[in-house]
């Protein structure tokens, strides 16, 4: 048998050479010949992307409070990562995030949760126009409007399960409200409620399982074949390994063959049913055939469930602890409803202005989507002062910034409802939701599930906190949502039915 061929060493020797001087010649260009070296930040995230990988991965979701470092010590303006930059000016936010003129999203960031066919993931300013436009008739405020009995009747569970408890049972409001808002936006996105308000002690969420893909979501943006290699594993190894995911997992499988269902029902075997279905209105829009495949729509409905219940519970949890915290806010705004003779519609509620305002606070300390959204103008040179900013460059914001920002709310920290009352200027400001052209599609639903909730919530129980200090509704980790520390055991109550 003849032996192998051998390879000599200084092949290898000059195959490292050239590795090196590769390296090198990358490392120059981007710290010291980049068009974006001008831009001040530490060299080391001019460097590499291992500088961010480091304060997001190796420092769990950290990197969105390291930015916030930087711009105290770099100014407004700063280079993050070798081509991308970021800025921390409120008074930006409009122009970055503008309706006028195309913004692209950055790949980078867009695909870091495994898939990139759900209209928040969409990169192509036009492809992403024509996904929104096709779902945003369903949640147009009048929609939301016709939808108002089922949230009401959502929120009545939710409060009979509180009356229920009312013995002086320790209540996690916190999965409460997650169940609450995963019902409520599985019945109007499907027509059918994943009923997990009838879950004993609410456990039956999926808090944990939106968790796990969203801490996952900080690796995968660096590896994403770490999620092609996820999808190809077979069931009982995911089951045994990663019993967390599971839930998306069953809800992925689920959806598909509800399409399968509304795809047969086009066939003639079925009929579209009385509920909301955005998949039967979708599967029989004119869209292109392409944007109809059974992928694309299992990827917008996770979008939806998680959209639809992760920032509205949250926010929910938040308004809990701080009504919990200050009886005064929940007598001033039981006054206020008496006054008003008790509505319940959104539209009513929301012209409530010391309610309104607790609405708004409650987001704005519970933050919506915290991690940046970078965005790319590939038709012009975005301006930032005297700083010129390159054709198609990622440039970032943070919600969170503007949320917390001292000068336009002093006191950042705390849960002050009047400021909006007394400065209704603020609401410019509002950015939890978004702004510009991929604003949540979700604000009115969520808006409406908002003020019901706390009115009806709120004023029917008084809450005492079991075991709950303020570091569990604050954030320790930025998971594209906020996520608190992570020996939180959540927001922990005893309800009681108020006495009028």
């Amino acid at each position: 048998m003849a032996p192998l061929p051998t390879i000599p060493a200084s092949y290898f020797g000059t195959a490292v050479v050239l590795l090196l001087a590769y390296t090198a010649c990358v490392a120059i260009y981007r710290v010291f010949l980049s068009p974006l070296a001008k831009f001040p930040g530490p060299k080391l995230a001019a460097l590499s992307t291992w500088y961010e990988f480091y304060h997001d991965v190796v420092q769990p979701g950290k990197f969105t409070t390291h930015i916030q470092c930087l711009h105290q010590r770099y100014g407004p303006i700063i280079r993050i990562s070798p081509t991308e930059l970021h800025i921390d000016d409120p008074s930006y936010f409009d122009v970055l995030y503008t309706r006028a003129g195309r913004r692209d999203k950055y790949d980078f960031m867009a695909g870091r949760f495994g898939f990139s066919t759900d209209s928040f993931s969409t990169s192509p300013h036009e492809l992403h126009k024509i996904r929104r436009k096709a779902l945003s008739p369903f949640f147009a405020a009048s929609k939301i409007v016709d939808f108002e009995s089922v949230i009401k009747a959502k929120v009545d569970e939710l409060c009979r399960k509180l009356a229920a408890s009312a013995d002086g049972e320790v209540v996690k409001l916190d999965r409460a409200f997650v169940a609450l808002t995963t019902d409520t936006i599985t019945q109007y996105a499907f027509g059918e409620s994943y009923d997990h308000l009838d879950s004993p002690g609410f456990e039956k969420t999926l808090c944990e399982a939106f968790r796990t893909i969203h801490s996952v979501g900080a690796f995968g943006q660096h590896f994403p074949s770490v999620f092609k290699l996820l999808n190809a594993l077979p069931l009982w190894f995911v089951k045994a390994t990663q019993p967390e995911i599971m839930p998306i997992v069953t809800l992925r499988q689920g959806m598909r063959a509800r399409i399968g269902e509304i795809r047969a029902g086009s066939n003639g075997t079925a009929t579209k049913t009385d509920n909301a279905n955005i998949f039967y209105e979708v599967i029989h829009s004119d869209l292109p055939d392409s944007e109809k495949t059974d992928t694309r729509l299992v990827d917008e409905a996770q979008l939806m469930i998680a959209a639809g219940l992760i920032t509205t519970s949250w926010a929910l949890a938040v308004a809990a602890f701080h009504f919990a915290s200050k009886p005064d806010i929940p007598a001033r705004m039981r006054k206020e409803l008496a006054a008003a003779g008790w509505p319940s519609g959104w539209q009513k509620l929301e012209k409530l202005p010391f309610l309104n305002a607790c609405v708004l606070e409650s987001v704005r300390l519970s933050h919506g989507v915290v991690t940046r959204d970078p965005r790319l103008a590939p038709d012009t040179e975005l301006r930032y002062g005297e700083w010129t900013i390159p054709r198609n460059t990622p440039v970032s914001m943070t919600t969170l910034d503007v949320l917390m920002n001292a000068k336009l709310f002093p006191e950042p920290t705390s849960f002050i409802p009047e400021r909006w009352v007394e400065k209704p200027e603020l609401q410019r400001y509002f950015v939890a939701f978004g702004k510009g052209s991929r604003q949540c599609l979700g604000i009115n639903l969520a808006l409406a599930e908002l003020h019901i909730a706390i009115a009806q919530v709120f004023a029917r129980f008084d809450f005492e906190l079991f075991e709950t200090e303020e570091s569990d509704v604050q954030m320790a980790h930025a998971w594209l949502a906020p996520y608190p520390k992570l020996d939180s055991k959540g927001v922990r109550v005893r309800a009681r039915e108020h006495v009028m």
